[in-house]
């Protein structure tokens, strides 16, 4: 933030105060008397007031001083003295520590907001680092930009510790190679205690740092929507091998999509339904040859919101509701994008049938799936999957190599927790969500207490794994196929998983 000197914040306050002055001076609040009003409503001025008025005007076009004998201009100064005095107090050398103590606060939580940190942590973080340097703050969050407020420490008008308030405005994206290095610093500074300036050196070199991420570059990106579409199919979906394959073909679309993105910035506003209905049309094609509920959920899940309907559950349950109510509106908008887009594709391949009378169909046949029912490849093939599905997901959120280990350990954990509870308990799909994130959370707080390492990745990489975010495009695609009972259930059900994950958390 831009700082202003005294005399810029001085003239700011004058300037306004003196055409104040000039207007409006005690002597012309003169108040009508009883009788002096025309029955048209105007006042009625006689001579003699005509005169005082006229006379009231001094040479240089302001207004006298009135008779009560106050200065409307004395009032004036002597209110600019007062806030000049309390400017000077404000930047005094006394305060200087203060004003550094709160960019270093405020520097640390928009690294930290910037790079990916949940909500709640950047809120624990900052109250915290105020507790270490004993400055009260308040913190503000929503998903676009975030407020940070230092109230006075004095109550009686004292400015020995100023109030301020910072406007931080960030959109987070997911950075493992920065995070981990932050929240070190953050947790050096906070068992150490480190001074500002070195804080502030060591943040930047940080920022500046080069992202070892470059070692995955954008067709790399690309290539890892196909993976996770083809393992999803066979994990999630019920798809057989030849579906699998199918949907890895198909998940080329939303990769190679994002390439073009990439050159042409304006697309990435309809990038999802754009994905969606090209996924949509393809899948539409092959339905009777192929399971279309399985093709339509596998390829695109790279683009499901997952971790953000979890994070607004966090959020919500750590009683941030206006930012979790947002992030929950936000998810419900984008998949209404995505449905519209798979539901649209349909409809417009089997418009030509509507001239025979047929009708518009939103819904292909599902023949094939229900002849599929009963096959489903050798469960031992999700040792396999499993894990290239979480390597698939490490690629396409540019995690360091060396964290993949921990982050597929975690990750299949928690996928474990889930299988065993719906294949040999046949537990509801609430108890699935919770027994398997709370695996997550024990794995990963185990996995920080030994080794004392940034476990944030490993929690991510486990609540990808659930896929809450396909509960909710299965209701928003029954909701659309006019099948309420079965939308309100499902997106029923995503809630109470995201609940459940960040109840177990």
């Amino acid at each position: 933030m831009a700082e202003r000197s005294v005399e810029d914040a001085l003239n700011d306050i004058e300037a306004p105060q003196a055409a104040f002055t000039r207007r409006f001076s005690v002597s012309t609040l003169n108040y009508p008397r009883p009788g002096s009003i025309d029955p048209a409503g105007k006042r009625r001025r006689t001579p003699d007031q005509k005169a005082e008025e006229r006379n009231a005007y001094s040479s240089d076009g302001s207004r006298s001083i009135s008779s009560a004998g106050v200065s409307s201009a004395g009032v004036s100064s002597a209110g600019v003295s007062k806030r000049r005095e309390q400017l000077q107090a404000l930047n005094s050398p006394s305060n200087e520590g203060f004003w550094t103590q709160y960019n270093v606060i405020v520097e640390i939580a928009t690294a930290l907001i910037e790079y990916g940190a949940p909500s709640h942590r950047v809120e624990i973080i900052v109250s915290a680092i105020g507790n270490a340097f004993s400055i009260q703050t308040a913190f503000y969050y929503l998903p676009t930009f975030a407020v940070i407020q230092f109230p006075s420490l004095s109550s009686s008008g004292n400015f020995s510790a100023p109030s301020a308030l910072y406007l931080i405005k960030r959109r987070g994206s997911m950075n493992f190679h920065k995070l981990p290095q932050l929240f070190d610093l953050v947790k050096e500074l906070l068992r150490k205690g480190i001074d500002c300036d070195e804080i502030r050196s060591r943040l930047e070199k940080i920022k500046s740092a080069e992202q070892k991420a470059k070692e995955f570059p954008e067709w790399a990106i690309a290539l890892s929507y196909p993976f996770a579409a083809m393992t999803s199919a066979v994990m999630f979906f019920h798809g057989t091998w030849k579906d699998a394959l199918v949907s890895g073909a198909l998940g080329l679309i939303p990769g190679l999509l994002r390439l073009v993105a990439n050159r042409f910035d304006t697309l990435w506003w309809t990038y999802e339904i754009i994905a969606c209905f090209l996924v949509s049309l393809v899948a539409t094609a092959l339905a009777p040859y192929f399971c279309y509920s399985t093709l339509i959920l596998s390829a695109p899940v790279a683009l499901l919101p997952g971790y953000t309907v979890t994070a607004a559950a966090v959020e919500i349950m750590t009683k941030n509701i206006v930012a979790g109510a947002v992030r929950l509106c936000y998810t419900v908008v984008y998949l209404a994008c995505m449905i519209y887009g798979m539901t649209f594709a349909s409809v417009i391949y089997h418009a030509q049938g509507n001239t025979s009378g047929i009708g518009f169909q939103r819904k292909p046949s599902e023949e094939v799936c229900l002849a599929e029912g009963k096959i489903h490849p050798n469960h031992l093939w999700l040792l396999l999957c499993v894990p290239l599905y979480i390597i698939a997901y490490n690629v396409y959120l540019r995690a360091p190599l060396h964290q993949w280990p921990s982050m597929i350990a975690v990750g299949s954990l928690g996928y474990a927790g889930g299988y065993v509870c719906k294949h040999i308990w046949h537990s509801p799909p609430e108890m699935n969500g919770f027994s398997a994130a709370l695996l997550i959370g024990l794995g990963a707080n185990i996995y920080a207490r030994i080794t004392d390492n940034f476990s944030f990745n490993t929690i991510v990489a486990g609540v990808f794994i659930q896929v809450p975010g396909s509960w909710g495009a299965r209701g928003m695609l029954a909701l659309a196929y006019a099948e309420y009972d079965r939308g309100l259930y499902y997106c029923y059900q995503m809630l109470v998983i995201c609940v459940g994950i960040a109840g177990a958390l």
